[in-house]
């Protein structure tokens, strides 16, 4: 009775989402992995572009590194490879990353070695796009924002049948080398492409000579068929593998020994069917990690060898309908749908318990269920509208719904007993709602209001670990099965001016976030490995009422010459528990972003610098410290030889700065203590020829 009265929610909800067929009249061009193709741009200030071109000059080695230098980002960092952004103080699943604009992958370590944006090389991206803010619904349920990693495809546009791109470089602390190889084919209606990379990072040395545990290599390739029906229709097929090996983490108990992942996903887009039918895409997609990490490389392993192999698999699609209901309306309209499915737990040979001295021969042999084979299922129906009303002004109202389920397939005995067997959450039902009204305004204004009411249903890991230490402190962390989805209300005000050489631009929102996801200690659940160790007790996932993010960003350019360029952006965030009175864990600081840059004709140059402020509000429930605050310059440089030879060159950290970032893990498990320390200065060089 209960599934078939939350059908009839679904109904009825599509019901009345279907009786606003407002829209706004503009027509995507056939692509298949944008998510913000418009015909005014910018439609909506929140949303931006970090160009190739951009990541290319900048040349960061890790998926998670390419937001350092982004107006409001930060990096959580527990290694040197697979670091994670965080936007605006929102995180991990609060953000909605995606992969050729739908494709939805998950981490299936525990501790996130393994994030989504970890398997994608920087160096066969085309750029990234982010919509800051929950302010749209087409492409899952964003509490905090969406970033959309668009990577390579063949390019139809060339006369060329065969062509690409050969590169390769080294880095001197670390001893670091990467290259990457990519070939794209155009044959008739056919096209393909390829593009493959090899990494081999050392480990490197902080600014006063520290060597930092932080080595890793990874070989991936991506491949990508086209058929070109017509300029009005195409098929995709896409597949992509990435394999990492011997991966050094020295903010978490473990290493990773090997992190795959692999994904499929097939597409088909349309335009201009007919009058009304302007746009039809369909996306079908299926990813798979298997993750094993280790104790080998840690002082722990003489006592207690441990071993942990996890897989995570995501299932999913979406068909999305652009409706062009009058000359200044288009309606979005469409269904989506993701499974996720964690499974895995850790061996552990214990040879002596560390409590007590006695050592055990043969050694004792123990499996502790980590996922407990657990499922994740959300079936979204989405509607987005644009409305032309007039010549300078723009409405968006975005409405959604999603019905979530979850199973539990392999419950560890200590788990169920204590929910006394309760462990299957109940099924959710999240509605989302965002509007939003940009003018385009005479003198180079622009200004843009948002409202939005943005869910997010907990993930496996708030629902279902099982006594792991996955926090930045020492505690072991439980699942709740009983948590409520997270509800974001969030208003954002941007403005604008475009003027000849010089545009400004200041963004000021706030975000009251009810039912947030925290952790608490519960003094009646002991930890159960090393128990004579503190902390006694453990931590256990639960809901606030009320939890309070806001902040700004500001900043300009200014071409104040021919050829030059002046860049200033400024971020703040501020976070704070409501319930409990104290800070939100885990908050970037208030950080300076400089840039001043050269460009004439095939020769560009410039000198980047990220001043960091203290961070003295910190939680200390999580056993937070403060940060000093920095300031660290790069520079780039690159040029265009013979037309097809391109030099690049680069010096990070220039004063050797021995700093640490705030949401950089501080060591675990290893010989010493120890901040994570960021690089000191390394001299870089890369060649890369296009034929």
């Amino acid at each position: 009775m209960k599934t078939i009265n939350l059908l009839s929610k679904i109904i009825l909800t599509a019901a009345l989402l279907a009786t606003a067929t407002i829209g706004f009249a503009q027509q995507d061009t056939l692509v298949l992995d944008e998510i913000l193709i418009t015909a005014k741009s910018p439609y909506n200030l929140t949303k931006s572009n970090i160009q190739g071109q951009t990541i290319q000059i900048e040349n960061p080695h890790d998926g998670g590194a390419m937001f350092i230098n982004q107006a409001g980002f930060g990096v959580e960092k527990r290694g040197n490879y697979g670091m994670e952004p965080v936007l605006r103080g929102f995180k991990y699943s609060q953000l909605t990353v995606l992969i050729d604009g739908g494709i939805h992958s998950t981490n299936a370590c525990p501790n996130r070695m393994d994030p989504t944006i970890s398997q994608v090389a920087p160096e066969e991206i085309e750029k990234i796009e982010v919509i800051k803010g929950p302010f749209s619904v087409r492409y899952g349920a964003a509490l905090g924002g969406i970033i959309n990693i668009v990577n390579r495809r063949p390019d139809r546009s060339v006369d060329q049948k065969v062509m690409g791109s050969v590169e390769a470089g080294y880095q001197s602390n670390g001893g670091n080398f990467y290259s990457n190889l990519f070939v794209q084919s155009v044959m008739n209606k056919f096209d393909l492409s390829i593009n493959a990379g090899y990494k081999e990072y050392g480990n490197y040395e902080s600014g006063s000579g520290q060597e930092i545990a932080s080595s890793f290599s990874r070989l991936g390739y991506a491949l990508k068929l086209g058929y070109q029906f017509s300029d009005k229709q195409r098929l995709q097929l896409s597949w992509r593998q990435s394999m990492a090996k011997d991966v050094l983490y020295a903010g978490l108990p473990m290493d990773a020994d090997k992190d795959n992942s692999s994904i499929l996903s097939l597409d088909y887009a349309a335009n201009n069917i007919s009058p009304l039918l302007k746009s039809f895409k369909l996306k079908v997609y299926g990813s798979y990690v298997d993750h094993e990490m280790s104790n080998k490389l840690r002082p722990a392993y003489k006592a207690v060898q441990a071993v942990s192999p996890v897989t995570a698999t995501v299932l999913g699609g979406r068909t999305e309908f652009g409706l062009q209901t009058s000359a200044s309306n288009l309606l979005y309209a469409g269904l989506d749908f993701k499974h996720i499915g964690k499974d895995g737990g850790r061996d552990r040979l214990v040879f002596k318990n560390t409590c007590t001295g006695m050592e055990f021969d043969p050694p004792k042999y123990f499996y502790d269920k980590t996922w407990q084979d657990s499922k994740h299922d959300d079936l979204g129906i989405f509607l987005e509208n644009k409305r032309d009303i007039g010549t300078n002004l723009v409405w968006t109202l975005g409405l959604r719904s999603d019905f979530v389920t979850y199973g539990i397939k392999n419950p560890d005995a200590g788990f169920s007993e204590q929910y006394n067997g309760n462990i299957n959450p109940d099924d959710h039902f999240d509605l989302s709602a965002t509007t939003s009204l940009t003018w385009f305004l005479p003198k180079g204004y622009n200004l843009f209001v948002a409202a939005a009411r943005a869910t997010r249903s907990p993930e496996l890991t708030e629902l279902f670990i099982n006594h792991l230490s996955v926090g930045m402190d020492a505690y072991e962390y439980l699942g709740n099965p009983n948590l409520k989805s997270e509800v974001n209300n969030q208003l954002d005000f941007r403005a604008e001016r475009k003027l000849n050489k010089l545009n400004l631009f200041a963004d000021v929102y706030v975000a009251y976030v009810n039912d947030y996801i925290t952790a608490a200690v519960d003094t009646t659940i002991p930890r159960i490995y090393n128990a004579c160790m503190d902390p006694k007790f453990t931590k256990v996932f639960t809901n606030i009422d009320e939890a309070l993010l806001t902040g700004f960003e500001a900043g300009f350019d200014w071409q104040f010459a021919e050829g030059w360029q002046y860049k200033l952006a400024v971020s703040y965030v501020y976070g704070q528990n409501l319930d409990w009175d104290e800070p939100l864990p885990e908050i970037t600081p208030l950080t300076v972003q400089t840039a001043v840059a050269y460009r004439r004709n095939n020769f560009h140059a410039e000198i980047h610098g990220r001043i960091v402020d203290e961070q003295n509000r910190v939680s200390s429930r999580f056993n937070e410290t403060a940060s000093p605050g920095f300031g660290v310059f790069d520079f780039y440089a690159d040029y265009t030889a013979f037309g097809s030879l391109q030099i690049m060159a680069g010096v990070r950290n220039i004063f050797n700065k021995n700093y640490v970032e705030h949401l950089s893990r501080a060591y675990k498990g290893m010989d010493i203590n120890s901040l994570y320390f960021e690089p000191g200065r390394s001299f870089n060089i890369g060649l890369k020829y296009k034929f």
